[in-house]
């Protein structure tokens, strides 16, 4: 029976990859896709930021969930991650996040205040934005694949108009042990569900197929890289472990239509406490900085 079961579970497994690698045709298949949910693609946590956001095949912290749910079958101990930025100048956005073996959470939230002007942009009024999600999810280990989703609760509030709506991920990892550290994942995020308005209209959640890889060719070094399928948006990152206390990391997203942003970061770490920082650039917008705070039990 127990064989049984395995066996199934590394199917789903071989599934989820499947759906990754499927993810244009589905695309395309889409209807006017509306691209509700935009806090599902910034990101959690700065050590992530910091590597570019090339963290699918990575995910072993307390950010697990938001990448790549599978990773939380491989988590040791009990890892604790907050995250803090002014984005793009723009508004607050927070987030924190747990994972134990098998089970991690998360929560995410944007706040800002927008001032409408005139067409000689003199201030008339002022409404604020807030949007927000809280994740939950579980993760299984069978041999070396793992299998993982979660459950995301989101939430918009503009000009007074409550919208909610329920979605969620898949994902997959396989470890390689031949090769040293080598890791292949897959995430297919925001699978179904709509977002529901007070003013009675809809938003479906956009689907985002997400493949990566990661693996230390040296010691203290790790290096990944994901493809976003549906945007045809790499990510690219790096991560060298200086002395133990320390950490230094860079990475980069490149896209289809030419657009690139380069991000750098650094880790610092005292007895089970971790300081992230990371710095991104943008073309249009303003640059970012993150900080992130991290305990490890």
């Amino acid at each position: 029976m127990k064989k049984r079961l395995d066996s199934w579970f590394v199917m789903v497994a071989l599934v989820a990859m499947a759906i990754a690698a499927l993810a244009p045709a589905a695309h395309a298949a889409t209807e006017d896709p509306v691209g509700t949910a935009a806090i599902f693609d910034i990101g959690m946590g700065a050590r992530a930021l910091g590597m570019g956001g090339a963290f699918v095949a990575v995910v072993d912290d307390g950010n697990t969930i938001y990448y790549n749910p599978a990773g939380l079958a491989g988590v040791e101990g009990h890892k604790v991650s907050s995250l803090f930025s002014t984005l793009y100048g723009a508004g607050n956005y927070i987030g924190a996040g747990y994972a134990q073996k098998n089970v991690g959470a998360g929560i995410i939230g944007l706040m800002s205040t927008v001032t409408e002007k005139d067409e000689y942009g003199n201030p008339i009024d002022e409404f604020g934005y807030r949007e927000g999600a809280v994740m939950g999810g579980y993760a299984r280990k069978f041999g070396m694949f793992s299998i993982g989703g979660s459950l995301k609760l989101y939430s918009q509030t503009i000009l007074d108009n409550d919208g909610f709506g329920i979605t969620g991920d898949i994902g997959a990892l396989i470890d390689l042990p031949w090769i040293e550290g080598f890791r292949l994942g897959a995430v297919a995020r925001n699978l179904v569900g709509t977002a529901k308005y007070g003013s009675g209209h809809t938003d479906k959640f956009d689907p985002v197929f997400v493949i990566g890889a990661s693996m230390k060719p040296i010691p203290k070094l790790t290096v990944a890289a994901d493809f976003d399928v549906t945007s045809t948006k790499g990510h690219v990152g790096v991560e060298y472990q200086v002395i133990p206390a320390l950490a230094v990391r860079a990475g980069g997203v490149f896209a289809q239509d030419g657009d690139m942003r380069f991000s750098a970061g650094a880790g610092f770490s005292v007895q089970n406490f971790t300081i992230d920082y990371a710095y991104q650039m943008h073309t249009a917008l303003p640059d970012s900085h993150w900080l992130s705070l991290g305990m490890s039990f």
